[in-house]
């Protein structure tokens, strides 16, 4: 790089959170200082002092609106010897370039709660985060720690040492570029998480979901029933689902599990038709199930973690009016309803209203709306929710059966002991990433686990907190 010469990357021109805030903010500082002026122009005498008080209401309004803009025009600066972090007023730091190891892009899943602007800047252990979004994130690895002013996570401390720095740019690939000859590095594949964030076994989440060990796919069955590509959803800048691509094949009963929180009931949504995808594709029976005008989500039956019924109608009227939705014929929705009816044992409750029953009979009659129309792909929300023993046992039993007349059973649950006895196949998500996906046993013994899937979900997540089950 010349002497002299510089390179600006600006770093909160895409923060949504922080433009909302800003053009929040500045009409309410605005109005409120003009209220406090008013009343000091009715009761101070006029002279220098009313023109003093009024200098400083001035110089509060434009410090503040002054301290925001510089927000938006926040921006990192390369010279010639080093690399100068900006985050408005909120942060400055120098890193001489012989110090910086590594440049790399990447997708912090999980991060400390930002303030209401949307900004975070924060010290976890070794590794400081300077954001404004979730989105264009870069991580510079540094050779050595470095002293940083910046608070840490349930501590005092107003400084300490970092190795790793977590920025945002507007241009990474522009950023990546030109550090990436001055430092010797090379770009790396996303890792997904920041690296002194991964808990003991999650460095093997990418060998986990590696083709050559995404073991137990029934290729004999042929073509998925239900295929995910690189399905990613945001919420404003937080990334509820990333990157996520899976295959589930008929005459099987798919796990797909989670943590609360994880990213399951978003990626359902998506897969079911209720939630749009910010990014990929959900392909049901071969078709997008996105495009326009299609026909296959008649196809797709789906039971919500929580019923979504209509409680001030009997079960029978429940699926008679579905029937009718469906413009299935008469007589074809009078014997599946009964069919349904007398395999969830709902008979002798057919004709009370819905409001009267407890919330594992409303669980199933949304099981049985769902199978309603015998769909090629039944999606369950959240298994477990609501049955006692008895009825769960029943509903494994009417999934099993599914399974066996060539059906695709898609469930999610965070109870691992049903999981691995009911499903063929499992995924783990985990921070809104797929980090494990295959038969348990050969996940366990790729990821040299003993003891079942509880383990393997407790390594894979570095959860602290014992899975239920």
């Amino acid at each position: 790089m010349p002497r002299d010469n510089k390179e600006i990357f600006t770093n909160s021109k895409k923060s949504t959170q922080l433009r909302q805030f800003m053009f929040g903010v500045i009409p309410i500082i605005f109005i409120e200082l003009f209220i406090v002026g008013i009343g000091i122009f009715l009761l101070m005498p006029k002279g220098w002092p009313l023109y003093l008080a009024i200098a400083a209401l001035l110089s509060v309004y434009f410090y503040a609106v002054g301290s925001l803009r510089s927000m938006l025009q926040s921006a990192h600066v390369l010279t010639e010897g080093e690399l100068l972090l900006r985050l408005g007023s909120r942060f400055k730091g120098r890193i001489p370039l012989p110090l910086v190891a590594g440049v790399e892009r990447a997708s912090p899943v999980s991060f400390p709660k930002p303030d209401i602007a949307g900004i975070t800047v924060v010290r976890d252990g070794d590794l400081l985060y300077c954001l404004s979004r979730a989105s264009d994130v870069i991580r510079i690895t540094l050779t050595k720690q470095i002293m940083v002013k910046a608070p840490t996570v349930g501590s005092r401390s107003k400084q300490g040492l970092v190795r790793e720095i977590l920025i945002n740019v507007d241009d990474p690939e522009r950023f990546i570029e030109k550090l990436t000859p001055i430092t010797g590095s090379k770009q790396q594949p996303d890792p997904g998480v920041p690296r002194n964030n991964i808990a003991p076994g999650v460095g093997e989440e990418r060998m986990l979901v590696d083709p050559a060990v995404k073991t137990g796919a029934p290729e004999a069955n042929g073509t998925p029933n239900l295929e995910l590509k690189n399905l990613t959803r945001y919420y404003g800048d937080y990334p509820a689902v990333q990157d996520l691509s899976l295959q589930v094949f008929p005459g099987e009963i798919f796990g797909f599990l989670g943590a609360n929180g994880a990213g399951k009931t978003t990626t359902i949504k998506m897969i079911t038709g209720l939630l749009r995808p910010t990014a990929g594709t959900v392909l049901a029976l071969g078709e997008d199930l996105w495009k326009p005008g299609t026909a296959v989500r008649r196809r797709i039956g789906y039971v919500p973690d929580t019923p979504l019924i209509y409680e001030r109608l009997t079960a029978r009227e429940h699926l008679t009016m579905a029937g009718c939705l469906y413009n299935l014929p008469q007589d074809r929705i009078r014997k599946r309803a009964e069919e349904l009816l007398a395999i969830l044992n709902l008979q002798d409750w057919a004709d009370q209203m819905i409001a009267t029953y407890s919330l594992g009979m409303q669980r199933k009659v949304s099981l049985a709306l769902a199978l309603l129309t015998d769909p090629e792909i039944i999606i369950v929300d959240e298994l477990t929710n609501a049955f006692d023993a008895p009825t769960l046992a029943d509903i494994k039993e009417i999934l099993i059966g599914l399974k066996n007349e060539g059906k695709t059973v898609f469930l999610s649950t965070h109870v691992m002991d049903v999981a691995e006895k009911l499903c063929d196949r499992v995924s783990i998500i985990h921070r809104g990433r797929l980090i494990a996906s295959g038969k348990v046993e050969e996940l366990c013994r790729a990821a040299e686990v003993d003891g079942g899937l509880e383990p393997l979900f407790l390594r894979l997540t570095g959860s602290q907190t014992k899975a239920r089950g």
